[in-house]
């Protein structure tokens, strides 16, 4: 997976042993210190970016080594947040993704047909900022994105899983049905 391989990167070469990212990599010329911007400001904070990233990626790919290194990189700016918030935006939407318990949505079906599109129109229905969705083909043998493995048509239907640290309720495939699960709570 894409995201993924850049993820990997940009720790191998942008993170440190504290569980922040610098703004320059470790093979870039060699400066007087690495710089590390961690405050937002108009656009956000790298580190801040990454934190949110991570977390998110790690609802597509149940690798919780990011989550550790999400919540270490919030640990240690916790106190400028607590005490700076307006200057740690970015920051703070992480935090509270992290605080969520976000859902995980795998849907599998045909992208263009009537009933993946009736799925796809109720998780993109309404405000729900804790979740990630990923959409696979059938076909796809295997899924490029690791939320994907497993899951296929329910009796010929396009479905919905949705998840909590991969732990999947049954999949549904009707429309009604997968906006109860995601009002729920």
């Amino acid at each position: 997976m894409a995201a993924q391989e850049l993820a990997e990167t940009m720790l191998e070469h942008f993170a440190d042993s504290e569980g922040t990212l610098h703004d320059t990599s470790d093979d870039h010329e060699t400066l007087i210190t690495r710089p590390r911007d961690l405050q937002d400001n108009a656009t956000p904070s790298g580190n801040a970016m990454a934190a949110t990233t991570l977390l998110k990626l790690a609802g597509f790919t149940n690798d919780l080594r990011y989550v550790d290194i999400a919540h270490q990189a919030l640990a240690q700016i916790q106190p400028m947040m607590a005490q700076y918030p307006l200057g740690f935006g970015q920051w703070l939407q992480a935090l509270s993704y992290a605080l969520s318990n976000p859902r995980e949505i795998a849907i599998v079906g045909e992208p263009d047909s009537a009933d993946t599109q009736a799925l796809l129109n109720v998780v993109r229905d309404g405000y729900r900022p804790f979740q990630v969705v990923a959409l696979g083909v059938p076909a796809a043998q295997p899924p490029a994105v690791p939320l994907l493995q497993d899951r296929g048509l329910v009796e010929g239907q396009a479905a919905a899983y949705v998840c909590r640290e991969f732990s999947c309720q049954a999949p549904v495939t009707e429309p009604e049905d997968l906006r109860y699960l995601l009002d729920r709570g």
